[in-house]
C-alpha cells in the first residue's frame, strides 16, 4: 500500500502553482496552440467545438479544485499537491485503454481520431457515474455533512477523486450508454465499435485495481490460512475495520464450530504471550460469557483497559491493553485478484477480436464473462456490506442477463462483419 507517491509543489518563483497561476496560464497557451493547429485542417476544424467544453472542463479544476486539494505541512506552509498512487493508475490505465483501441481502430481501416473522441466522452460519463456511485454507496460513512462537517467539505471530498473511490460498475452505466450516443451522432456502428474498445475496458479496469491496492480500498476479507494473504499498515481502510472490531486487541476471533476460538493472534504483541494460540475455544471475554461471534467482537472493541480471555479448558490469559498492532490481520488482496481478472480477460478479448464472425461478440463476451468473475470476487471482499449479496453482485447479475440477451440477438443476425478482421495475432 502507498496512498501517496510525492508531492507536487504548491508554488514555483513564488507564485501558485494551481488556481491562478501557473498551470492555468500553461493550459490556456496549449489550448491556443492546439486550436491553431486544429484549425489549420479542415477535417479537424469541425472537431475544435468539440473540444471547447473539456478544455473549459479542465481550466475550471485547475483555477477551482486543485487548489483545494493542495495539503498543509508543518507550520501551515502548504505541503503540496499529494500524487496519489490510485490516481497515477487510473491514468495510466486510461492511456493505455485509449492506446490500444486506437490502435485496433488503426488496423481496422478507422481513423484513430475517432476513438480519442469517443474516450473522451466516455471517459468523463464513466469518471460521473463512478464517482456518483461511490457518494451514493458510502454517503453515511464519508460523505455526510454530518460526517465531514460541513456542505463545503462534502463537496471538497466529492471532487477529491484521486484519493480513491469509484465503483467500476457506475463508470459502465454511465459510459456504455454515453459511448452509443456518440456512435449514433456520429453514423457509427455501436457494436462494431464496441469490439473495438471491449478490450480497453478491462485493461483500464485492470491498471486501476492496482491503484486500489496501492489506496488499500476495495479489500478483501480475512484469510488465516494462506501464505499469500496480506497484512495493511495501521492507516489503511483494512486495519479501520478491523480496529472497529476489536483488533487493538491483538486478539482476532472466529467462529470453530459452533463455539468462538482464537483465530490469529498479533505475532508481537501481548495476547501471543499470554498463553493463547490459535484453535483455543474462547469461553468468557473479561467475566462475560462468549456465545457468539458478535458477541466476542463487540468484548474486544469497547475493552480500553485491559483483558481476560477465559478459555474452555480453564486458562486464563491476562494483559493490560497493549499498542495497537501495527498492521492490520491478514486478508486476501482482492485487488490483485481482480487486476489479474481482468488483465487476462483483456488478454483473451484482444487475441479473440479477428476470430470474431459477427459484430458484438467481442463485447458480448466481456458482458458475459467479466460479470461471472465480478461475483466471484465480491464474495471474498469485505468493504461493502451484503443484503445478502452486494451492490456490485446485483450489477453482475444485472450485465450477465444484458450479455445473454445481446448473444442470442446477434446470433439471430446475419454472419458477417461491417470491419474487416484486423491481422491475426497468431503466426500462420
Amino acid at each position: 500500500m502507498r496512498t501517496t507517491l510525492f508531492y507536487v509543489p504548491a508554488e514555483f518563483a513564488g507564485q501558485p502553482l494551481f488556481g491562478i497561476g501557473w498551470l492555468l496560464f500553461a493550459w490556456i497557451a496549449l489550448g491556443v496552440v492546439g486550436a491553431l493547429i486544429l484549425w489549420q485542417n479542415p477535417q479537424t476544424r469541425r472537431e475544435l467545438p468539440g473540444y471547447l467544453p473539456v478544455f473549459l472542463l479542465i481550466a475550471a479544476v485547475i483555477a477551482f479544485v486543485l487548489p483545494t486539494l493542495v495539503e498543509p505541512g508543518p507550520g501551515g506552509k502548504p505541503l503540496g499537491l499529494p500524487v496519489r498512487g490510485y490516481g497515477v493508475m487510473m491514468m495510466l490505465g486510461t492511456v493505455l485503454a485509449v492506446a490500444l483501441a486506437a490502435y485496433r481502430a488503426h488496423q481496422v481501416g478507422i481513423d484513430p481520431d475517432v476513438i480519442y473522441s469517443l474516450a473522451i466522452t466516455m471517459f468523463i460519463a464513466g469518471i460521473i457515474g463512478a464517482r456518483v456511485f461511490y457518494v451514493a454507496e458510502y454517503w453515511n460513512q464519508e460523505f455526510s455533512p454530518r460526517r465531514t462537517g460541513s456542505v463545503i467539505a462534502t463537496i471538497q471530498s466529492i471532487a477529491n477523486v484521486p484519493k480513491g473511490g469509484l465503483v467500476v460498475y457506475g463508470s459502465v452505466l454511465f459510459g456504455v450508454p454515453a459511448g452509443i450516443w456518440f456512435c449514433l451522432r456520429r453514423g457509427l456502428k455501436v457494436l462494431a465499435i464496441g469490439d473495438i474498445i471491449a478490450p480497453s475496458m478491462v485493461v483500464g479496469q485492470s491498471l486501476g485495481r492496482v491503484g486500489c491496492f496501492l489506496n488499500g480500498c476495495c479489500f478483501g476479507g480475512v484469510c488465516l490460512n494462506h501464505d499469500y494473504a496480506m497484512t495493511f499498515p495501521a492507516d489503511s481502510p483494512p486495519y479501520a475495520q478491523h480496529a472497529s472490531l476489536g483488533w487493538h486487541s491483538g486478539l482476532w476471533p472466529i467462529e470453530k464450530g459452533d463455539r468462538v476460538a482464537v483465530g490469529y493472534l498479533d505475532p508481537a504483541g501481548p495476547a501471543s504471550h499470554a498463553g493463547l494460540k490459535p484453535g483455543d475455544h474462547i469461553a468468557s471475554i473479561n467475566g462475560v460469557a462468549v456465545d457468539s461471534l458478535s458477541r466476542a467482537q463487540q468484548l474486544l472493541a469497547s475493552s480500553q483497559s485491559g483483558f481476560e480471555i477465559a478459555t474452555d479448558d480453564g486458562r486464563v490469559a491476562r494483559w493490560t491493553t497493549p499498542p495497537a498492532p501495527p498492521r492490520s490481520v491478514p486478508i486476501h488482496a482482492a485487488q490483485l485478484y481482480a487486476a489479474i481478472d481482468a488483465g487476462l480477460l483483456a488478454c483473451f478479448l484482444w487475441l479473440f477480436f479477428p476470430y470474431r464472425t459477427r459484430d458484438g461478440e467481442v463485447f458480448a463476451v466481456l458482458l458475459t464473462v467479466h460479470p461471472i468473475s465480478r461475483f466471484l470476487i465480491e464474495m471474498i471482499r469485505s468493504d461493502e456490506p451484503k443484503y445478502p449479496l452486494t451492490v456490485s453482485q446485483w450489477l453482475s447479475i444485472g450485465l450477465f442477463l444484458a450479455g445473454i440477451a445481446l448473444w442470442i440477438a446477434i446470433e439471430r443476425g446475419p454472419r458477417r462483419c461491417n470491419l474487416p478482421p484486423a491481422p491475426s495475432p497468431l503466426p500462420a
